[in-house]
């Protein structure tokens, strides 16, 4: 499979033969940060003219629309206009990465869930390791707890022959949180915001559309989000 012509571009040919059908909500997320994911994949393609062998690196994107397609065939569905990425905080969710409709608020498809069968599933840890921070806590009413984490953070995509021919990767890096969580005069909680920025850099020994382990990926995964109440999951 040449890498110019990968699985996750299949999806346009799937939906043109009618192959999918919409899907309706599957439950609500309150608390989410919308989530943004920008990486690359890198493997060796071998190549002889004569005497002459080469190996040459190659490389693919994966951002939130070759995500969101790649989902779509996970669930045998078609998204709606407007849908979208994020990390759901809701006790629920606990931290999954959900593909919602345009309010945000809807819930089509779990994608740390992915198949059912584990077969397929893609997840984000934003606090794998816990390292440096910086907080603030007002112990007063109206009052407020604040942070600023310096955490390792890692993130996984496996498809074994579900969809894609046989991937699996994942990737360590550093990530840095903020977030902030206020209450009021009496003790309720009112708004909490929280912003993610984790990078990471080249790790190898991957697994690509069955291309070995001469793979390597990195890129950068962030996500931002603000509401009312509390974040269960961070407070």
């Amino acid at each position: 499979m040449k890498l110019n012509k990968l699985a996750f571009t299949a999806v346009a040919a799937a939906l043109a033969l009618g192959a999918f059908s919409a899907k309706a909500s599957i439950g609500i997320v309150t608390n989410y940060s919308k989530l943004t994911v920008s990486g690359l994949v890198t493997t060796n393609v071998y190549s002889a003219s004569g005497n002459l062998e080469k190996w040459t690196a190659k490389t693919a994107k994966f951002g939130n629309k070759q995500l969101l397609d790649l989902f779509a065939h996970w669930d045998g569905t078609t998204w709606p206009t407007g849908a979208q990425l994020v990390v759901g905080w809701d006790s629920i969710w606990d931290g999954d990465v959900l593909v919602v409709d345009k309010t945000g608020t809807n819930v089509l498809y779990d994608a740390s869930t992915g198949s059912g069968s584990g077969a397929a599933y893609f997840y984000v840890d934003f606090d794998d390791e816990e390292g440096c921070y910086s907080e603030a806590y007002l112990d007063a009413s109206p009052g407020y707890e604040s942070w600023t984490e310096q955490y390792t953070a890692d993130f996984e995509l496996y498809d074994d022959d579900y969809y894609l021919p046989y991937t699996y990767f994942s990737a360590y890096g550093g990530n840095a949180q903020k977030f902030k969580q206020s209450w009021d005069a009496n003790g309720n909680y009112t708004t909490w915001s929280d912003s993610e920025s984790a990078v990471f850099p080249n790790n190898g020994d991957q697994y690509w559309l069955d291309f070995g382990s001469e793979t390597t990926v990195s890129g950068k995964i962030g996500a931002s989000g603000k509401g009312k109440g509390m974040n269960w999951y961070w407070f």
